[in-house]
């Protein structure tokens, strides 16, 4: 299994994630969507897929990620865009 750069452990302190694992899989993918650079996301798209991605995208995308990533993932996956729900958004307007 091919550990992320460790340059990523700017944006996880403290952290080293455990590939193997759905959920810090998932994290990773969050952070590395909302802040990661061109070679963060040159390493994740190698390592996950476009695919797995997509599909990530489409399970967590309204929940763990800002309006504005959310629009550029879905446009860059060829995603539908997905909106936060009202209650969200009335308490965070970013949601």
């Amino acid at each position: 299994m091919t550990p992320p750069p460790a340059r990523v452990g700017r944006l996880l302190p403290g952290e080293r994630p455990d590939l193997d694992d759905p959920r810090q899989l998932s994290r990773l993918i969050a952070t590395l969507l909302e802040d990661g650079d061109r070679a963060d996301l040159a390493w994740l798209g190698a390592r996950v897929g476009r695919a797995e991605l997509a599909a990530w995208f489409d399970r967590h995308a309204v929940r763990r990620l800002s309006r504005r990533s959310r629009a550029f993932w879905a446009a860059t996956l060829g995603r539908p865009t997905v909106a936060a729900a009202p209650p969200a958004e009335a308490l965070w307007p970013l949601a």
